[in-house]
């Protein structure tokens, strides 16, 4: 079975219609539901549910329930082929985008062991189904036997208390009776975060007040993963216990601290933005202080240069009356006739 989880493969995309179309038109045109699909899948942002795809490429009708059925089928033929990837159980993507609405936590590494009480052979079992690796381990000299339940793209509750179970029968098939203090020793969670990565350090590990241990790395080339792990032994109900709350409480509050954040970094570029306004509104401000203080100088300056011209022009007149009035005494003083005055400019 293909790694639902297998982000390095290379998308190959089927033959997708060149047109934008969904619903009657993409069957108007020929195209296959398979088609259609992948379509739709290349064509979202984000991940899509089967239920999701069935009611855009059957829009504006809608689907049947034997339509939900054919999409959810298709889905996982297209995911066993490699032509769509699975950030998560239950939806499907064909790339990795930052727009992965919902990453669960997952389990992974479950650690167990038992005390017997007879001889055993010393031996090893593994068996993998899906991804999941579940190994038993019988030792002879200390007369236990042990297991490890493996996945490296995690599990759900509900995968991690079947792999469980199925450890469960191969002990018993080899033993032929029931085991009773089985202890869960150590068991992780882990969360994996798409499209980013780390630069400058390889891992970061951190112990919290509770003794469990967290661990951020990154896993491949766009994928970040963060782990916790749990060293506390406890019994199986204990474990079955602390995955049905414990792991619901924990995905809770990274839900919220994951949308603390996102309003947080919304709030810095809100701010950020109204800096920006502030700088630019003070800056027209400037401008305009400085064109209505331009405006003034130059009324200023027109009021002075028509005063100047005022005094100039009357300057003028001053000294063209002074020269007229000299003239005729000039002319009667030679000996000039009164009638014949020449005024002199």
């Amino acid at each position: 079975m293909v790694d639902s989880l297998d982000l390095k493969r290379e998308h190959t995309p089927v033959v997708t219609p060149v047109t934008t179309v969904t619903g009657p038109q993409s069957r108007k045109f020929g195209y296959s539901v398979e088609a259609r699909i992948c379509h739709v899948i290349d064509a979202s942002e984000i991940e899509l549910k089967p239920s999701e795809i069935a009611r855009k490429i059957h829009a504006p009708h809608k689907p049947t329930a034997g339509q939900y059925t054919s999409v959810r089928v298709i889905c996982a033929r297209l995911l066993q082929r490699g032509l769509v990837i699975q950030p998560y159980p239950g939806s499907y993507c064909s790339k990795i985008t930052y727009g992965v609405r919902f990453v669960p936590l997952m389990l992974h590494n479950v650690r167990l062991h038992s005390n017997l009480s007879i001889n055993v052979k010393s031996e090893s079992i593994t068996e993998v189904v899906g991804g999941v690796a579940v190994k038993v381990i019988f030792g002879s000299e200390r007369k236990k036997v042990s297991g490890i339940i493996s996945c490296d793209a995690g599990m759900s509750r509900d995968a991690c208390l079947f792999a469980v179970n199925r450890w469960f029968e191969l002990v018993e098939g080899k033993l032929g009776f029931c085991l009773n203090d089985l202890v869960i020793t150590t068991w992780e969670l882990n969360k994996d975060h798409a499209g980013i990565r780390i630069d400058g350090i390889q891992c970061v590990t951190k112990r919290d007040l509770y003794g469990m241990i967290e661990r951020t790395y990154q896993k491949e080339e766009n994928l970040v993963r963060k782990e916790w792990k749990v060293s506390t032994p406890m019994s199986l109900n204990k474990f079955e216990e602390a995955v049905s709350k414990g792991l619901a409480g924990m995905e809770k509050a990274q839900d919220i601290k994951d949308l603390r954040d996102e309003v947080r970094g919304m709030w810095e570029a809100l701010k950020y933005n109204n800096s920006r306004m502030l700088e630019l509104g003070r800056f027209v401000e400037a401008v305009s202080k400085s064109q209505i203080s331009m405006v003034e100088r130059i009324v200023a300056l027109e009021k002075g240069l028509s005063t100047l011209s005022t005094s100039v022009s009357k300057l003028v007149d001053v000294l063209t009356g002074n020269q007229t009035d000299k003239a005729p005494i000039s002319k009667q003083a030679n000996g000039d006739d009164a009638d014949g005055l020449e005024y002199v400019r």
